[in-house]
């Protein structure tokens, strides 16, 4: 498909403006796992299960997003090869909400706010630089369903740096983990914050990788408009 023709597909085919729709959705469920850690943090525990029980629900809007936009793509107005990478593009997406989700969901099962105060800085300092990462998210594939190819490359750029800078505070989080006392917190406590700090590292992960896709189709696109 060309560009013209990617950009005159947008008018009519409802799943590119329901893939926009769901990767803004994403964005808010993080924004949501970012309100629960600071609840978490300074333990206020009826305000995280209430900031909790919101996030669910916009991870079950997104996960229904995901279907609407399969069964709009199965009406058959692209081509197949369009209808792979958006249903691709889709999954990418989901698995944001799906990560900042299970990280929700761990972080419910124990005191973050009795952990060492560096890793408490750390998970929130991570999830902040991840809520603006999918905000670039949204806006990379924004920009790659109006075609402005160069300007959805940036932003998938931007992404990326911003996953790297997520990976160092991780490794220091992970760095921490050695040296909380096991006679003052319980080791199952221990073990859930490993996988919440995995959780949240991993929707770092998925919003690079949902821009790697994007990437590949502006690529593709651009190389049949030249």
């Amino acid at each position: 498909m060309s560009l013209e023709n990617w950009l005159q597909a947008r008018r009519t085919v409802k799943a590119m403006t329901l893939v926009v729709e769901h990767s803004k959705m994403a964005t808010v469920v993080v924004e949501l796992l970012l309100k629960c850690i600071q609840s978490a943090v300074e333990n206020r525990k009826e305000e995280l299960e209430s900031n909790f029980d919101l996030l669910q629900k916009k991870e079950a809007e997104a996960d229904s997003l995901r279907r609407r936009i399969i069964e709009e793509l199965t009406r058959g107005e692209l081509s197949a090869e369009e209808r792979v990478a958006l249903m691709r593009l889709g999954r990418q997406i989901d698995w944001i909400a799906d990560c900042s989700h299970g990280a929700g969901r761990t972080l419910v099962l124990f005191d973050l706010s009795q952990m060492p105060k560096q890793i408490q800085d750390l998970a929130l300092e991570m999830c902040t630089v991840i809520a603006e990462g999918t905000v670039k998210v949204a806006n990379c594939i924004q920009e790659l369903m109006d075609g402005k190819l160069e300007e959805s490359l940036k932003e998938a750029d931007e992404v990326e740096r911003l996953e790297e800078k997520v990976d160092g505070l991780y490794q220091n989080a992970r760095g921490g983990l050695k040296d909380i006392e096991t006679d003052v917190i319980q080791v199952g406590s221990i073990i859930l914050l490993t996988q919440f700090l995995d959780y949240v590292e991993q929707t770092a992960d998925s919003c690079e990788d949902t821009c790697d896709q994007a990437r590949v189709m502006a690529v593709t696109l651009s190389k049949r408009e030249n």
